[in-house]
């Protein structure tokens, strides 16, 4: 009787653990620049959710454009691949040009980025919708003074998917001195700094570049799956950046 109710507890707790690796989880991308004088609202949305997220499994990441540069401030966190991805988004969604801000939730459900409403009915779908991929685990040391390694382990089904890394910036502000928001001081949350994709294994890993200007109690990776037929994002995790020993 005793081995029966010993077997019957690893069964639960193996059941229990293999549930949690699968819980429904929702990536917030927004598509924003420190350029745009409507952008603001949307950061701040942003900002919010990320306050309010608690125990959910709501990952947030702010991809800055580099389209709107030409405004007279030049974002110090766009990058053109960023502008690129968000383009990926608009041909699969048959949307007709590219907008900021601009949210996108689960690679599914996109909307101006500050519409609250649109936001609460993306996440509320999303976080009824069981993910198909879990992580296992997902590791970030720094390796050298210029080098972050991150390590991963998969569960699930994600042949025909990619994997994204994003590092990104936990706060950031900026006194914005040109442009269309001139002479106001900028907080962006969750700002993506590196971006590398990858096929998924079982298990591997990614080098991210390090500097000195990157604080690493600011940074975190954020790590998600994504399938290559229809951008629906599967599967997500997120972890600090320790040292390594």
């Amino acid at each position: 009787m005793r081995k029966f109710i010993y077997l019957f507890l690893i069964s639960i707790t193996f059941n229990t653990q293999a549930k949690a690796q699968f819980e429904p989880v929702a990536v917030i991308e927004l598509f924003t620049s420190q350029g745009c004088s409507s952008c603001p609202l949307a950061d701040r949305l942003l900002s919010k959710t990320i306050a309010n997220a608690k125990a959910k499994k709501i990952f947030a990441l702010s991809f800055h454009v580099d389209y709107w540069n030409r405004l007279g401030w030049t974002d110090p966190f766009s990058d053109k691949k960023y502008s690129e991805r968000q383009a990926n988004y608009v041909s699969a969604m048959n949307l007709n040009s590219a907008y900021t801000p601009q949210m996108v939730v689960n690679g599914s459900y996109q909307f101006t980025g500050s519409d609250e409403n649109s936001l609460t009915h993306a996440l509320n779908q999303s976080l009824n919708t069981k993910a198909t991929v879990g992580f296992k685990s997902l590791n970030a040391t720094t390796e050298t003074d210029k080098t972050i390694r991150v390590k991963y382990a998969l569960d699930g089904s994600f042949v025909g998917s990619t994997i994204h890394f994003a590092l990104v910036s936990l706060s950031e502000t900026t006194a914005i001195k040109n442009g269309e928001n001139e002479g106001r001081t900028l907080k962006n949350e969750h700002v993506v700094r590196q971006f590398i994709s990858a096929k998924p294994n079982a298990t591997g890993e990614i080098d991210l570049a390090f500097s000195s200007a990157l604080k690493k109690d600011n940074l975190a990776i954020v790590a998600y799956v994504q399938r290559n037929n229809d951008l629906k994002i599967i599967g997500a995790t997120t972890t600090n950046i320790t040292k390594h020993n």
